[in-house]
Formats: C-alpha cells, sequence, structure tokens
C-alpha cells in the first residue's frame, strides 16, 4: 500500500500527519503546503499523472477548494482514494464538506480537534498504527496548541513542540520528534532543546515591545459588526505570542492583532477578545478559524486597507 499525504507545513499540526505515517510504517510520500497552496499542489499531481501511483490520497490539515472538489468527485479512481481531514470553520462556511471523502471536524463529543487529532482516530479506527503513550500524548499536545487550549490546560509542554518546530524548521522538527517517539510511554525534551526554548523566550521578551510600538487601529465594519483591530509588523514565529502579551495589557482596547508577516505572505489574525476573527480573514479572502485566522497580503481588499495603513 502506497500512501501520498498532504499537509500544512506551516505548523505543528500539519506536521502530526507525517510523524503518525511514519509511526505507521506507511510506503508514503508527503507533500507539504502553505494555507493557500493546496489546490495548486493537488492539481499539479493530477497534472502530471503522479497522483494516480498511489493507493490512497490524505489531505491533512487543509481543504480542497472548488473547483477541484467536483473534479475530485467525478473522477471515479481519485474519488475512491482521497480523504481530507481538516477542522477549519471557514471551510464549512464555503460549503466546501459536500462530498463524502471530505471530513471537515470543528468539535466531537471529545472537543475541539485539530488535522493530526482526526487522522490519529482514523488510523486507530482502521487498526492501521499501534497506540501508545506517547503518541497521544504528541497528538493532544499538537492538538491543544492548534486550538489553543493549551492556555486552558496551562500545558507549556505544548506550546514548546510549537517552539522547537518555528526555529529549528520542519525537517529537523521531524528528525527530533520522531527521536522523542522512539520512547513509547512518554515524551521528554533533551537539555539542548530546552536551551533552544529558552533563548527563543528571551528573544521574544527582548522583540515585543518594538513590534508593538508600530501598531495601527483600524475600524473594520464586517456583517453588521464593527472590529477594532491592531495591525502590527512582525515575524511569523510571533504569530501565537502577540496576541497573549497584548491581553496582559490591553491599552488600545483592540477586539484582535492582524500581524503583518514579514517574512511571509500572509496576515495572521489572533483573538485578543472573544471574536470570531475568521470573519475578518473571510472577507480579505482567506480562512480560519474562531480564534486564529489568516488572509493573503496580496488580496485586493487588504491591499487597499495595507496602503492606508503605510501611509499613517
Amino acid at each position: 500500500m502506497k500512501i501520498l499525504l498532504f499537509t500544512h507545513e506551516q505548523d505543528i499540526d500539519g506536521m502530526g500527519s507525517i510523524l503518525l505515517c511514519q509511526k505507521a510504517n506507511f510506503t508514503f510520500d508527503f507533500i507539504t503546503c502553505k494555507t493557500f497552496e493546496i489546490n495548486n499542489k493537488v492539481q499539479q499531481t493530477i497534472d502530471n499523472k503522479e497522483i494516480y501511483k498511489y493507493d490512497y490520497i490524505y489531505v491533512t490539515d487543509l481543504c480542497i477548494k472548488e473547483p477541484l472538489l467536483t473534479f475530485i468527485n467525478n473522477d471515479l479512481i481519485l474519488r475512491k482514494k482521497l480523504i481530507i481531514f481538516d477542522h477549519h470553520k471557514s471551510e464549512i462556511d464555503e460549503g466546501n464538506n459536500k462530498y463524502d471523502f471530505v471530513n471537515i471536524v470543528v468539535e466531537n463529543a471529545k472537543g475541539k480537534v485539530s488535522g493530526t487529532s482526526l487522522f490519529y482516530e482514523f488510523l486507530l479506527k482502521n487498526n492501521l498504527i499501534k497506540e501508545t503513550k506517547s503518541l497521544d500524548l504528541l497528538v493532544e499536545w499538537t492538538r491543544q496548541y492548534d486550538t489553543w487550549e493549551w492556555k486552558k490546560y496551562n500545558n507549556v509542554k505544548a506550546r514548546m513542540l510549537h517552539i522547537l518546530f518555528e526555529t529549528q524548521g520542519y525537517k529537523k522538527y521531524l528528525e527530533l520528534i520522531g527521536q522523542m517517539l522512539e520512547n513509547e510511554d512518554e515524551l521528554i525534551f533533551t537539555a539542548e532543546e530546552m536551551k533552544i526554548i529558552d533563548e527563543f523566550n528571551k528573544k521574544l521578551d527582548e522583540d515585543i515591545d518594538a513590534i508593538l510600538k508600530g501598531m495601527h487601529i483600524v475600524q473594520l465594519p464586517i456583517d453588521n459588526f464593527t472590529f477594532k483591530i491592531g495591525f502590527v509588523r512582525g515575524p511569523y514565529k510571533y504569530r501565537n505570542d502577540i496576541n497573549e502579551k497584548i491581553k496582559e495589557n490591553n491599552i488600545f482596547d483592540i477586539d484582535t492583532v492582524g500581524i503583518i508577516m514579514e517574512d511571509m505572505e500572509t496576515v495572521s489574525y489572533r483573538g485578543v477578545k472573544d471574536i470570531d476573527v475568521s470573519m475578518i480573514a473571510t472577507y480579505f479572502g482567506g480562512k480560519g478559524h474562531k480564534n486564529a485566522a489568516s488572509n493573503l497580503q496580496s488580496n485586493e481588499k487588504f491591499k487597499v486597507l495595507l496602503k492606508q495603513i503605510s501611509a499613517k
């Protein structure tokens, strides 16, 4: 059985599915995709016929969009081979879950889910992977971090996984976590990994004040609600930390922070108050969750707003 995996390359949830394929001892290839690349990456493998060489195709932490969904549904071979495991609310809002091979779940009986947790449940249900305590921990910490529940449980180890990913890159991250998973009973961070994590936190403390000083406040009306957004410029690695700093002292009383990435092509929104930031991302042609969402900086609507911000 030969498997092709398409997964998100920009966070630990996307990486979780690769690690699960490794632990399941699959013969597999994987293609990593940025948030808005999935359709193009899948289309390329259809055009060159590579996708037809695989017995199963899994898409995790991302969702294929129209018109490619309809093409796959009408292709009798691909429709039987391909399964999507995604958890983004905006994909349901767009109606991308209308086909049987699309599995989009935001919450289940256990609570909020992630791409990794959905895929793990599928593998366990079909006896394709051996359950271990360390795998359970990896999947749960990944789920908690990706759904922001790590704060609820004060699970700093979930955030530590994220820091390793952000500082080491996805290839090294897979290597490090793969080594951790050799111990089936627990996940242990090495002294070297703890040093990396400590250095990240120290640098964050040094950089955060300068990032927040450059904030521009924008009032944006969407669907009878006016969002008060604080736009800042910063590196992608801090996208999940900036809003936590603002929550400590929300002096401008903003609803959400919009982080214009200096090293990526996206804008990431993170909730400061209890609002649905995916509405903002969707307005600018993006996608996401209630507490975390993004859109491309190249979106025409956003380019107009960006010009206004830059002029201030």
